[in-house]
């Protein structure tokens, strides 16, 4: 098992003039909540966080998992073998995240049900 050495994705730090800027940017954008939440229960390999979210490309889904890496959220773990196999998996700091995400589906459950259809 190969985790990557942290200080290769530190990067400067940047400064916010407001809390919610500095949450959105870290968990903000059109896939990174929905990576999250696919991978909130158990690790899950690429393909499998791929199948999960049909709608992402190869490309886009790799940037936003190093983002997710970088910021902390995210742990990527490789395994040795052929062919080698990468898991992502959430870290302490990305389960702090869900009780999030879960407040904003019961919000959007409750005020946005007539516009929301999960099973299509």
């Amino acid at each position: 098992m190969y985790r990557r050495p942290e200080y290769r994705y530190m990067t400067k730090k940047r400064m916010y003039v407001c809390s919610i800027e500095a949450a959105m940017d870290v968990i903000g954008g059109k896939w990174k909540p929905h990576i999250l939440w696919k991978i909130k229960d158990a690790p899950l390999r690429f393909g499998a966080i791929q199948e999960k979210l049909p709608a992402i490309s190869q490309k886009m889904l790799t940037r936003q998992l190093r983002a997710l890496e970088t910021d902390r959220l995210v742990s990527r773990t490789e395994y040795p073998g052929m062919p080698p196999r990468v898991e992502y998996a959430l870290t302490a700091r990305g389960q702090t995240v869900i009780p999030l995400l879960m407040s904003l589906k019961d919000w959007a459950t409750e005020e946005l049900a007539d516009q929301i259809n999960e099973n299509g």
